[in-house]
């Protein structure tokens, strides 16, 4: 949002243009007063008596004009620049000013105006009204390019401001995928699988260069197929139950769907799943994922631990985000169903 709005400034516009207007209508004025000019200079007494009434009428119809606006504003905040929202804006502030118009004009009359001929003074109070009726769509287009304006510098800031929080949930994305801490605990793994077992060492080798093969490969892109995000998982997976053996439980059925999901969503949802809850032989954690319909579901038997990982859930809270720039209304945050947790994903 714009720190100093433009609307919001009204009044000091408004200081500025009256003191041009009225300098600059002066003599509009004294022509419908008799032409009677002081060669010598301007006759401020003179000015005062004529020009009070034009100030009142300009700052009424000014302010008018903008608290009409800021109305329309108020009931079209959904479109505010729809050609709707324009006719009747105009229409109201035209009839509306007008009405205020031939207010002063009465008063105008009655109080200010010297007696002359009735045809001469008729002829020029039409040319006043007509400079006043212009007054007030010049003060309408000029207020609402203002208000343009500052919409259209608000949608850029807000441009900005996306671009920004994903740029740095890619930022969170690439720290996930390079975790050292998962690195690190493969490479524990894989040592000990060196001395027990070399045709799963061997496998486990090549499931951890193909998931972070994955992990770079992808990085860069907004969104993946579901087939893929499977592929990869499934390797994931496969390196999870050698570290856990049988504390993890993870069942995929009908996951064949076809979709897009934004890259590494399942790795973020496992990472802050293991990340959040205990698990034992006697007490696995297991977890089943499956597609339904237009979504993919991780549900999980929540046995949350004594204090959130906060890395793990600052990564998902940045993919609740990316998700919400493709569709308002998704949610990928765990809720409860049941006994169990689920993170469910709408394909995009």
């Amino acid at each position: 949002m714009l720190k100093k709005p433009i609307l919001k400034n009204i009044h000091i516009i408004l200081l500025l243009t009256a003191i041009v207007t009225n300098l600059l209508l002066f003599l509009v004025f004294m022509y419908v007063n008799g032409n009677r000019l002081n060669p010598y200079g301007v006759p401020l007494k003179e000015f005062w008596r004529e020009d009070w009434l034009f100030i009142l009428q300009f700052f009424v119809i000014t302010y008018f004009v903008y608290y009409s606006i800021d109305y329309f504003n108020n009931t079209n905040k959904a479109n505010q620049n729809s050609s709707v929202r324009f006719i009747k804006e105009l229409l109201f502030i035209i009839i509306v000013g007008f009405i205020l118009q031939e207010f002063f004009r009465t008063i105008f009359i009655k109080f200010i105006v010297r007696p002359e001929d009735p045809k001469t003074l008729n002829a020029k109070l039409r040319l006043l009204q007509m400079v006043n009726v212009a007054a007030i769509l010049v003060q309408y287009s000029f207020m609402t390019s203002l208000r343009i304006y500052e919409y259209l510098q608000q949608k850029q800031l807000e441009i900005v401001r996306l671009q920004k929080e994903y740029t740095q949930s890619q930022f969170e994305a690439l720290k996930n995928q390079l975790n050292p801490h998962f690195l690190f605990n493969s490479l524990s793994v894989l040592s000990s699988l060196v001395y027990v077992d070399a045709d799963v060492a061997e496998e486990f080798i090549e499931k951890l260069s193909k998931t972070y093969r994955y992990l770079l490969e992808q990085r860069d892109r907004e969104k993946i197929e579901v087939s893929k995000e499977i592929n990869f998982l499934r390797a994931y997976i496969f390196l999870l139950q050698q570290r856990f053996g049988k504390k993890l439980k993870v069942t995929m059925t009908n996951v064949n769907g076809k979709g897009l999901l934004v890259p590494h969503s399942l790795l973020i949802a496992m990472e802050y799943i293991i990340s959040n809850n205990t698990m034992s032989t006697s007490k696995p954690l297991c977890i089943d994922i499956t597609a339904n319909g237009n979504s993919l579901q991780i549900a999980y038997n929540s046995n949350p631990k004594p204090t959130i990982e906060y890395d793990s859930e600052k990564q998902l809270q940045h993919l609740q985000k990316k998700y919400l720039l493709v569709e308002e209304s998704a949610s990928v945050l765990p809720q409860q169903q049941g006994e169990l947790t689920a993170i469910q994903f709408p394909f995009i």
